[in-house]
């Protein structure tokens, strides 16, 4: 008779066939998506909040900003940024950002937002460091796909929200079910906790409300990445069920 822990393996291997693949697509289309709506933007200064190691973003971008910070806490990939021209600096996203009031004509920032503790603050923060009439692009994960109502039906964690504090928990169908990835930063470090787990995950009516409240007008809130529907059928339906899908696109912009 098999045991409870072998059966989350079998189950795992048929999650990894039937949906790694559009995990993987509809993700590289979501990165995309923000990388080109910065670049129709034309920015003379722009703020990457969690740039990495700065080399994603470049090959969409026409022409460097003259103005070009990011913020990464992992330091390796802070180092990797610099070398490229990146201005960057490693603070703690849930404390105040270390830039000037109306310093940035918009503000790019792809799957961080959800690993931040103050949510509030950090959209207060891209909302502050604009200048009148600047743009804010955001991705992020969505709550309420498919794949995370999926898991909450059969009682496991959602997908969104597996990984704790690098431990990968609560949801034996995950990809990543049991692994253990810490970033390679102390658990004592600041920046641990925007780095190793989600913290918080918006739903698309949510994201709306947020903006809003923020301050930001023109907000456009809506998702890609119906799985497990495979990438041909997930397109298609996507302009219909923009609340759906597992990747979370933010657009809004500050009033002038």
């Amino acid at each position: 008779m098999q045991s409870y822990r072998q059966k989350p393996e079998r189950s795992n291997s048929f999650m990894k066939n039937m949906v790694v693949k559009q995990w993987y697509a509809s993700a590289i289309r979501s990165n995309n998506w923000a990388y080109n709506e910065i670049a129709k933007l034309h920015p003379k200064s722009l703020l990457d909040v969690g740039c990495g190691d700065g080399s994603h973003l470049f090959p969409f971008l026409q022409e460097k900003p003259r103005h070009f910070c990011g913020i990464e806490g992992h330091p390796q990939l802070a180092i990797s940024a610099q070398s490229l021209g990146i201005e960057v600096k490693s603070v703690d996203l849930n404390s105040l950002w270390p830039y000037s009031d109306c310093e940035f004509d918009a503000v790019h920032s792809v799957q961080v937002i959800e690993h931040i503790h103050n949510t509030r603050l950090f959209l207060a923060e891209t909302y502050r460091v604009l200048k009148p009439g600047g743009h804010m692009i955001i991705t992020s994960e969505n709550l309420t796909s498919l794949l995370n109502l999926g898991a909450l039906l059969l009682g496991y964690a959602p997908f969104s929200l597996q990984r704790v504090c690098g431990w990968y928990v609560g949801n034996p169908l995950g990809l990543h079910h049991s692994e253990v990835d810490d970033g390679g930063v102390p658990l004592d470090h600041p920046a641990f906790p925007g780095i190793t787990g989600h913290i918080r995950v918006l739903s698309v009516t949510q994201a709306v409300d947020l903006l809003a409240q923020t301050g930001f007008i023109n907000c456009q809130v809506s998702s890609i990445g119906l799985m497990p529907l495979p990438e041909i059928m997930s397109k298609p339906l996507e302009h219909w069920i923009r609340r759906r899908g597992h990747w979370l696109h933010m657009k809004a912009q500050k009033p002038f």
